[in-house]
């Protein structure tokens, strides 16, 4: 009866189906397959199978409606690879049925009877190649109805040999702790290498290096508003070897406070908790031995010179990340509780230095961690996102920073608040061997002169021969901010103007003649966006959408400019609105007959500069 199903041609739905969530991946033959393809090949590979409501070749027997079809897959919940192997492949319509019941390769409980289902589903022999799926596991605690107790011996370590992340949040151990059977069961996940604490309460320091240490593989930590019912008593001098944790593979430390927003740790926190920030640093240096990675909250901090000291004691730290901005209100500074390192502090040699949701003048300090020529001798990666706009100082010190990183840095991503008065992007003319530029810029005046001077200054000025992927993201603002002049509808666009093919001529150059090629890009252009070598463009337009008529003389005027890397099929344009994403990876059949019934010297451009252009 089932088999008596084929495929329509209508297509209702398209979903885009990740590699890792084929599911011929979960049978036992094809395993070995699976583990010679190559990490990229896996990402790059991409199937689409839109649905369509089943056709019978026969009207003599039952036909499933499409409400039956999901019951029954539903049904199945506790029968993963029967529900991959078998039901996914009838049809497309029984494919999505099951899909929807299928779990992706993270497993997320935030109630015991989830934690129960997943529990029945994984120690069921039939399900043993389901079990390979999964690399995270993440457990919400209930506060009515604990559970994450006892996770670990409702699904031991062994069944999730794949397992390497584990997020335990919403976690309130103040009062009374998990058994010593749960730490037991804990230490059998030797695969995990990654712990992350969210939302959680302790009841002292040694309650929380006990979860740590109970994963003997552990070799990246994040902390995130983690608190201490007992924190260290003011002024004593903590004891480094009760604080050091069992495990000394500690690459990665991430330590965070409250939710972004609020004006510092200090005054979140006061009375019996006001030190809980104190005792985690102090923690985070008694582990600092082997950390090559560090990201901080800078709120734990009243100035960079207490930062400073705080990565003195960091011998091995080569990649560094900052979030927020210095506290503003007196607290206890960490400089004044423990002795710090009378080295140099100016001793890392930066891969990766990244700033995050960090204001001017906090970034323009931290950039202070790189003004030595050793400091940034062997940065690669290097990403600002500021919050508001930038000052021609931070500019002029970013630039600086980029220029002395020369032909090493291979990543740069500037992400800021649009300052009319100034240049919109630092200098990248000093880096020849950069790879991926990515360029987020907010409350750009929504004026098709506007784009296009910011598109002038920003492509002219990059030399580098090797760049394989570039992501630019506008945020257009408002219609107000533009002059009365700006408000009416702009006139209509000549392609054959000198700006436009300057522009041209821009795009022509040498240097962008190695910008990578996806033929599929015309099939399916949004899958072109989660590729990691590609050339993207996107304009927010959902502040402008009610006038159409501008959206659409903007849309037209960054066609135009773009139509020789549309022609050469490297570009996608993405358009964001309301109403979802359109994207347009060619010149529209509407334009192409206006140009040809023209003579215009685009074409002339794309003549006499012939690099790199692939019809």
């Amino acid at each position: 009866m089932i088999d008596q199903m084929n495929k329509t041609e209508h297509v209702e739905d398209q979903i885009p189906l990740r590699p890792d969530s084929i599911p011929d991946k979960l049978t036992v033959e094809e395993h070995g397959k699976e583990e010679t393809d190559s990490g990229e090949e896996l990402r790059q590979r991409q199937v689409l199978i839109p649905f369509r409501q089943p056709i019978y070749s026969s009207d003599t027997g039952p036909q499933f409606p499409q409400e039956l079809i999901e019951r029954i897959c539903e049904f199945l919940w506790d029968e993963p690879v029967q529900l991959a192997v078998r039901c996914t492949r009838i049809c497309p319509a029984w494919y999505h049925a099951a899909r929807r019941v299928l779990s992706g390769d993270m497993i997320t409980c935030r109630t015991q009877k989830a934690l129960q289902d997943y529990a029945h589903t994984l120690t069921s022999r039939r399900n043993a190649p389901y079990r390979k799926r999964f690399g995270k596991l993440c457990i919400y605690d209930n506060a009515r109805k604990p559970f994450a107790h006892v996770w670990p011996m409702f699904i031991p370590g062994w069944i999730l040999p794949q397992l390497n992340s584990v997020t335990l949040g919403d976690l309130d151990w103040s009062t009374k702790t998990p058994h010593d059977v749960f730490f037991a069961y804990m230490s059998s996940y030797t695969s995990i290498s990654r712990l992350d604490l969210r939302d959680c309460r302790f009841r002292s320091l040694p309650d929380l290096r006990r979860v740590i240490n109970a994963l003997p593989n552990l070799t990246s930590l994040r902390l995130h508003n983690v608190t201490l019912q007992h924190p260290l008593r003011p002024g004593s001098v903590p004891d480094y070897s009760a604080l050091r944790a069992r495990s000394h593979k500690l690459e990665s430390i991430e330590l965070f406070g409250s939710t972004p927003g609020h004006p510092d740790v200090s005054s979140d926190y006061q009375g019996p908790l006001a030190l809980d920030y104190q005792t985690l640093l102090h923690m985070v240096v008694a582990n600092s031995s082997a950390v090559t990675h560090l990201a901080l909250d800078l709120r734990f901090f009243a100035s960079l010179s207490a930062l400073r000291q705080f990565l003195a004691h960091f011998c091995c730290l080569t990649s560094f990340a900052a979030w927020n901005h210095f506290a503003s209100s007196p607290m206890i500074t960490f400089e004044e509780t423990i002795h710090a390192r009378t080295e140099n502090t100016s001793i890392h040699s930066w891969s990766s230095f990244v700033l995050r949701g960090v204001p001017d003048q906090s970034a323009l300090q931290l950039l202070q961690l790189l003004i030595t020529p050793e400091s940034c001798s062997k940065l690669e990666n290097f990403r600002i996102y500021i919050i508001g706009r930038p000052s021609a100082a931070l500019l002029s010190c970013t630039s600086h920073v980029v220029h002395a990183a020369g032909h090493r840095l291979n990543c740069f991503t500037w992400d800021c608040t649009v300052n009319p008065d100034l240049k919109i992007t630092p200098s990248l003319a000093g880096n020849t061997s950069l790879q991926t530029l990515e360029v987020f810029l907010r409350d750009l005046a929504p004026s098709p002169q506007k784009i296009h001077s910011a598109l002038t200054a920003m492509l002219s000025d990059i030399v580098s021969m090797d760049l394989q992927h570039m992501r630019v993201h506008f945020g257009l603002a408002h219609l107000e901010v533009l002059s009365q002049n700006h408000e009416r509808t702009p006139a209509v666009l000549d392609p054959a103007s000198e700006s436009i093919s300057a522009f041209h001529t821009i795009l022509s150059r040498k240097t962008f003649g190695g910008l990578p090629l996806d033929t599929r890009a015309a099939k399916w252009p949004y899958l072109v966006l989660l590729r990691s070598k590609c050339v993207e463009f996107t304009f927010d337009v959902r502040r402008v959408q009610d006038n159409p008529t501008a959206v659409a003389t903007i849309k037209a005027y960054i066609i135009t400019l773009f139509t020789p890397w549309l022609d050469r099929g490297i570009v996608v344009l993405a358009f964001d609105s309301a109403n979802g994403y359109e994207c347009i990876t060619c010149v529209p059949a509407s334009m192409l007959s206006e140009d040809t019934s023209s003579d215009s010297k685009v074409e002339d451009v794309e003549e006499n500069e012939p690099v790199g252009t692939e019809q």
